[in-house]
Parts: structure tokens; C-alpha cells; sequence
């Protein structure tokens, strides 16, 4: 299942149904505001796969991420501290 970006939105579709990342930026920061996996999707780590490419994107564009939504705040920093680096801490 392949990462698709388009602004404000990575996204991985299946068969119709989606899963995504929002995400708004200001300046040199990128605000991980909201993610969500239909119910059909759920269980495949697709909000991984989502916020990985996310946190890839936002190194290669020299951008710090500001992890406003909570599954990345509390989910994916916990499993991935290498990304430690260029997160905002609030």
C-alpha cells in the first residue's frame, strides 16, 4: 500500500475506503493535526505508515513537526524516538 500526498493530506486508499493525515504548515513547522483510518482499515498500521512518510517529508523540507494530533503525540514519538529531533515539545 503505497503513501499518496497531496497538500494538507497524506493518504493510503483501499478499495474506496482511506486512511489520512492532516496536516497545515506555517512557516518552517508542520502541524500533525489529525489522522484517521476507516473502520474497514484499521489493525494494518496505516497511521504509521501515514506518519512516517509525514515525519520523512517534513527532514527533507528542513521542517519541525508540531504534533497536535494526539495518535502522533502519543503513539507514534512512543514507538519512534529516533524523530525526537524535529518535533516541537509544548
Amino acid at each position: 500500500m503505497q503513501v499518496k500526498h497531496k497538500d494538507g493530506e497524506f493518504f493510503i486508499e483501499v478499495k474506496g475506503k482511506k486512511a489520512l493525515l492532516d496536516y497545515t504548515i506555517s512557516g518552517k513547522k508542520m502541524d500533525l493535526f489529525h489522522t484517521f483510518t476507516d473502520e474497514e482499515l484499521r489493525g494494518q498500521g496505516l497511521a504509521e505508515k501515514l506518519a512516517q512518510a509525514a515525519f520523512e517529508y517534513a527532514k527533507k523540507n528542513g521542517l519541525r513537526i508540531v504534533p497536535t494530533c494526539e495518535y502522533i503525540r502519543d503513539t507514534f514519538l512512543k514507538k519512534h524516538p529516533e524523530w525526537e529531533e524535529i518535533t516541537e515539545h509544548w
